[in-house]
């Protein structure tokens, strides 16, 4: 795996970090990784977003009803067999 470094960070803001880290029962390098992991996962996401906004630009906006059938499959029972969800058999 690659390594960074980071240069001149405030003594203040990587005392912080340290205590968080300690508090969560992990190492500073662990936890740094962890927050770089993160980060990478919600640009992923902000970038899958935006391009599912231009492949949706210019069509009509989804009915109410379609709206909320999505909603109600999203709070549904996440265990119950796909069938159940989509109505279709295998």
């Amino acid at each position: 795996m690659p390594n960074v470094l980071i240069r001149d960070v405030p003594p203040d803001d990587l005392e912080e970090i340290r205590s968080a880290a300690t508090e969560r029962g992990t190492s500073l390098q662990a936890y740094l990784r962890d927050a770089v992991h993160a980060q990478a996962v919600y640009l992923r996401r902000q970038a899958a977003l935006r391009r599912t906004a231009e492949r949706l630009a210019g069509r009509p906006p989804a009915s109410t009803a379609d709206r909320e059938a999505v909603i109600d499959a999203a709070e549904g029972d996440l265990t119950a067999p796909s069938e159940e969800i989509t109505g279709e058999t295998s």
